[in-house]
Formats: C-alpha cells, sequence, structure tokens
C-alpha cells in the first residue's frame, strides 16, 4: 500500500499541471465581460483574447490598443486592468476608493487595479502600491523607493 501511495504522489509531482490558453473570439467572452470592455474602453481596438485553463481555473485576458490589459473571472467578472500609457478609468473603480483618491493622492494616475473578493490593489504612476479590504478602507502603502545614483 505504501508503494501504491508513493507512486502516486511521486506521479503528481512529476507530472505538469493541465495548461491552456486558446485565443478566443471577443464575442466569445461572458456577455458581463463584454459589457465591462465597451463602457470602459470605447474607444480602443481589441487586439487579442485568450481564455487560460489552469487545472480548474478558467480566466479571460484581454489586450486593447493603447496598451490596456484586462483580466475576468470564468463568470465574466472584472478582476484587473492595467494601462501602461493612462489612468485606468474611473468606471472600474469603486466609488468609495476614487472618492479616498481623489481627497489623499490628487493628481495621481491609477496604472493597474486588481481585486478579489476581499482584497484591492492599485498600483499608481508614482510606484506606490496601495491595498484596500473589501470595505474599502486603506490597509496597507508600499511606497515606492528611488536610490539616487
Amino acid at each position: 500500500m505504501r508503494r501504491f501511495l508513493y507512486t502516486v504522489l511521486a506521479l503528481m509531482l512529476v507530472l505538469p499541471v493541465a495548461a491552456e490558453d486558446v485565443e478566443i473570439t471577443f464575442d466569445k467572452l461572458p456577455e458581463k465581460a463584454q459589457k465591462v470592455v465597451q463602457k470602459a474602453f470605447p474607444d480602443n481596438k481589441v487586439k487579442k483574447v485568450e481564455m487560460e485553463r489552469r487545472a480548474s481555473l478558467i480566466q479571460y485576458e484581454v489586450k486593447l490598443s493603447g496598451g490596456v490589459k484586462m483580466q475576468f473571472s470564468k463568470d465574466g467578472t472584472f478582476t484587473e486592468c492595467e494601462y501602461e500609457k493612462g489612468s485606468v478609468p474611473a468606471v472600474l473603480i469603486p466609488a468609495k476608493i476614487r472618492d479616498f483618491m481623489a481627497k489623499e493622492f490628487p493628481g495621481r494616475e491609477i496604472r493597474r487595479i486588481e481585486h478579489d473578493s476581499k482584497l484591492f490593489e492599485l498600483l499608481l504612476d508614482n510606484g506606490d502600491e496601495l491595498s484596500f479590504n473589501s470595505s474599502y478602507r486603506l490597509i496597507d502603502i508600499d511606497r515606492a523607493v528611488i536610490i539616487a545614483e
């Protein structure tokens, strides 16, 4: 019995996890994700859409013109947006976080927002990273460190 368990354990460590990235068309995205993209970036062209499968996890990645990358969960819920050349659209940022940013970090652009059910993380144009809990309260700031040469 032990030999069998060791064999199974060894196979689990050796065999790669089934992973697959499949390019799909925009209309194959969940409808919820399509609406978010169209609302947040009505003027950006869709460059690439991929469905990513990792074991039981399915997510979608959408790349748009202008250096925009978005990710969505299996059901089309928005989970991440990164904007290289501008600020993440306000429509993707919860109102309480927008209000906080306007008051505490006026003039700062949000380059990336990521979230799940418990945490929102923002990357600002100066490199600072802010974390908010599910009640939209600031819980952490990681300041960018600039080293002068």
